[in-house]
């Protein structure tokens, strides 16, 4: 089975589309469709030699963005925490 499509990165998300070519013979894909990024770990899915019948879905990595105590900007990447904003 081959993967085809592109995926971009772009501000912390993960943005594409993704498509698999069957094998024939290739057994069917029964996993998660779905991958939940996250930054300290890595995933995979077990679909090597497998048939896929639908498009796999990466969702985007958390990213928010703060104005900070010394006039700058705080970023978290990968956290999805309630971000406390000074003032």
């Amino acid at each position: 089975m081959r993967l085809h499509g592109t995926l971009t990165a772009a501000r912390g998300e993960l943005h594409g589309t993704l498509s698999a070519r069957s094998v024939i013979g290739a057994e069917l894909y029964e996993g998660a469709y779905t991958v939940h990024s996250a930054a300290h770990e890595a995933q995979e899915l077990p679909t090597a030699n497998k048939h896929l019948i639908k498009n796999i879905t990466v969702e985007k990595i958390p990213y928010y963005e703060t104005s900070n105590l010394s006039d700058g900007i705080t970023i978290y990447i990968g956290d999805e925490r309630e971000v406390e904003i000074y003032g």
